[in-house]
């Protein structure tokens, strides 16, 4: 049986197997990699994470949407590609729909000052952000009800070599996903991760 011992942490007394916290303050208890035990978790909870290899055309995170989150935050770090392209999200493992998905992204050109927006719009996938074969690219993304049994949304921020900007997308299937397969829409990338969290329920 594992023991937890107060020590001389200010304002817990130590009573047989009680441990007493003051009126107005609450104890949380997490294990070595930050779960929390007993209660339940608040804000966002890292559910797992993937490298990117050398010189791949996508990568599939797998079983990483569940009923346990119906919201969730990804976050690709792309250390490379071979083209300058847009990083599309595909619903899904192995041979993916390429319907049904409404993607737009914006960007804006601010290297040397100016301002010169531009819009791509995508079928083929959730656009993520854009990659970058100069730089590394980073893009962070909100899904929206990716396992609900209903459309899935996504949006969110990208930055890359001399520019960035913010895409919206949708895919109106009513599947219930479990994966996402991430690559950029030509070339292959080499090096990076994926990051998926989910939003606790309240």
């Amino acid at each position: 049986m594992s023991r937890l011992t107060v020590g001389s942490i200010e304002g817990l007394t130590e009573n047989s197997n009680v441990i007493s916290v003051p009126t107005g303050h609450s104890l949380n208890v997490a294990d070595a990699g930050g779960l929390q035990i007993g209660g339940s978790a608040v804000g966002l909870v890292h559910v797992s994470r993937t490298t990117i290899g050398t010189a791949v055309s996508s990568v599939t995170v797998s079983n990483c949407f569940s009923s346990t989150y119906d919201n969730y935050k990804v976050i690709v770090a792309i250390d490379s590609t071979t083209n300058n392209s847009q990083c599309v999200g595909q619903l899904g493992a192995g041979s993916v729909t390429t319907t049904n998905y409404n993607s737009y992204l914006y960007t804006e050109q601010d290297a040397w000052g100016t301002f010169s927006p531009a819009s791509v719009q995508s079928t083929s996938g959730l656009i993520l952000g854009y990659c970058d074969n100069i730089n590394v690219s980073h893009n962070s993304n909100d899904i929206i009800s990716p396992y609900r049994a209903t459309l899935t949304s996504s949006f969110g921020f990208y930055t890359q070599d001399d520019n960035g900007g913010f895409q919206i997308s949708r895919q109106t299937d009513t599947t219930q996903f479990t994966d996402i397969t991430i690559g950029p829409a030509a070339g292959t990338m080499t090096g990076g991760f994926i990051d998926v969290y989910g939003y606790a329920k309240a």
